[in-house]
């Protein structure tokens, strides 16, 4: 199966007076939620939905808790997740508190098994 795109025409903001370049941009296909990959895990192995649905509701939690402690979460060769943040600027380091970050956010990085996926893909104009 092929990635989907589409095309979106772009203007330069720093050659306001440029015409438009075209661009493919990805476009979603469906979803899979938590209840998919429970039933494709149950599907494919000797346990049932409700215990794949507990074990991954559980594992969530604690990538949620542990993110929250500012630990880094390694999901095997797929992924890791790791909080970043953003602050305003201090002419001086003990100026520099909590009050000063502005904004937070997680970072998403793909292990070897996503990595490869993407080097592999196929992309197909919807």
């Amino acid at each position: 199966m092929s990635i989907k795109f589409k095309t979106i025409a772009r203007k330069n903001i720093q050659k306001p007076d440029a015409p438009a370049k075209w661009y493919a941009t990805a476009v979603g296909d469906g979803e899979t939620k938590l209840q998919d990959l429970a039933a494709y895990a149950s599907e494919t192995s000797t346990v049932s939905k409700a215990d794949i649905l507990a074990v991954l509701e559980s594992c969530f939690t604690k990538v949620t808790k542990d993110l929250s402690e500012g630990r880094i979460v390694r999901v095997g060769e797929y992924f890791t997740l790791q909080m970043s943040l953003s602050s305003e600027a201090s002419d001086k380091e003990e100026e520099v508190n909590a009050s000063k970050i502005k904004k937070s956010k997680i970072n998403f990085r793909p292990g070897k098994m996503l990595a490869d996926m993407i080097k592999l893909a196929t992309y197909q104009k919807k």
